[in-house]
């Protein structure tokens, strides 16, 4: 198994609980407590078969799980913004936070004044605010909801489970769809 394998562990309600290794996965899979839901690409091969590695499963019973504020940490603030500067709004494998409100003008260290950047915006904005850098945010800074992650888990990874730590831009996704299929249709007739 390789040590990205790591394996998304839904609620039965769709709600991500926790992440799980592979061997994990495959063991609440075989004991019928939990359904496969998405294929990972990899395979582990026994003597007599080969197993499809999940990426996404769900549990067979509700787990009642009481909420937790998710700990704020460097890390959690690249996966709550996917890794994403929030000023340019590229991609970056290794990226820097930066805060809002500079430290030396009294910003704290907390969610709603740090975000991803990369190194050339961290660099432009440097110690001054927003409006004296002339920048502004591609989204507000807020408080996740719920954050789950691991240090085994890539950006790559996170990108692909996306669409269950934000159902709501799923549900956006499919009225736009559904409105440009009654457009096509009302053209066509």
């Amino acid at each position: 198994m390789e040590a990205d394998q790591s394996v998304l562990l839904l609620n039965t309600t769709f709600e991500p609980l926790t992440v799980v290794t592979a061997r994990r996965a495959l063991k609440l899979l075989f004991s019928k407590k939990a359904q496969s839901i998405e294929d990972g690409g990899a395979y582990i091969q026994t003597i007599r078969a080969k197993v499809r590695i999940p990426s996404v499963i769900q549990i067979v019973y509700y787990i009642k799980k009481p909420y937790l504020a998710p700990k704020f940490s460097k890390r959690s603030v690249f996966i709550r913004d996917s890794f994403n500067c929030q000023y340019c709004g590229r991609h970056n494998p290794k990226p820097t936070i930066d805060h809002i409100i500079p430290r030396s003008k009294g910003g704290k260290t907390c969610w709603n004044n740090v975000v991803t950047a990369c190194h050339s915006c961290n660099n432009k904005k440097g110690d001054r605010s927003l409006k004296e850098a002339g920048m502004r945010l591609i989204k507000e800074p807020q408080d996740p909801k719920f954050l789950v992650y691991s240090a085994l888990i890539s950006p790559a990874k996170i990108k692909k489970w996306e669409r269950y730590f934000h159902p709501e831009k799923q549900v956006d996704e499919v009225f736009r769809l559904d409105a440009a299929i009654t457009e096509k249709l009302s053209l066509e007739s």
